[in-house]
């Protein structure tokens, strides 16, 4: 197969044509009996070399005579294919679904469970609403941790950052009362066997989860898909809870 198709594009008809043309201006008839193409895929292959600009012609007294351009053009034009496809590829890249990339992060002891929702609070926008699946009694037999994540609240409400809580049955009269005293916060309960010991807060494309033991961890995801995986979850718990009297 000729290179001038396999390189360039061309189709075997205009390679042979143009190859035949880089000899000197000629007429169509000395082509057609050169080539052995047909009367008509002669006339269609150098209208084609014509568009794509490596063929020119002249109309002198018996006629048109075509002329092969210097084949340096085909660098050229090769150079041209290349710009637009790169500028091609940038724009499908535009447009191309990115894969959403996950980041994760560990916290470790209190000391780290303080740095988690400090950055929780950080990060999530004024105004903006954060999900709480909240821990179980258990959890909650720390003071510290009750004190604690009172006064984390307090700070995330001078950013106005709403709170929707949900929270085991049996904190209601305990840390359920807390909770329902602060500002920005709407919290509802459902039945303890819904619970676990794993708290979990979700906002934005966040999801924190929280556990408390007697060394403490936090276990952060940064993650669209995962985190609406987590609010949908957390809407169907919702609906179902009691909100508080």
């Amino acid at each position: 197969m000729d290179e001038l198709v396999n390189t360039y594009g061309l189709t075997e008809n205009e390679a042979k044509i143009y190859r035949f043309l880089l000899r000197g201006s000629i007429t169509t008839g000395p082509i057609l009996k050169a080539t052995g193409i047909a009367n008509s895929r002669v006339y269609a292959a150098l209208e084609s070399l014509i568009k794509k600009g490596i063929v020119t012609y002249t109309i002198q007294k018996e006629g048109k005579h075509f002329s092969a351009v210097d084949p340096s053009i085909l660098i050229e034009k090769q150079k041209e294919k290349e710009q637009k496809l790169a500028e091609l590829v940038k724009e499908l890249k535009r447009t191309e679904k990115k894969e959403e990339k996950t980041n994760t992060l560990v916290y470790e002891g209190f000391n780290g469970f303080k740095s988690a929702f400090a950055k929780i609070i950080g990060d999530c926008p004024q105004g903006g609403t954060i999900s709480v699946l909240g821990f179980s009694q258990p959890s909650f037999a720390s003071k510290s941790l009750e004190g604690f994540i009172t006064k984390m609240n307090k700070t995330g409400a001078a950013k106005k950052q709403k709170l929707k809580i949900i929270l085991s049955e049996s904190v209601r009269k305990t840390a359920g009362k807390s909770r329902e005293r602060e500002p920005f916060s709407e919290v509802r309960y459902i039945a303890d066997d819904y619970m676990s010991p794993a708290a979990v807060d979700i906002f934005e494309d966040y999801t924190y989860i929280f556990l408390w033991e007697e060394k403490p961890f936090v276990f952060a995801i940064k993650n669209k898909l995962i985190a609406e995986s987590f609010k949908q979850y957390f809407n169907a718990l919702w609906k179902n809870a009691e909100k508080a009297k």
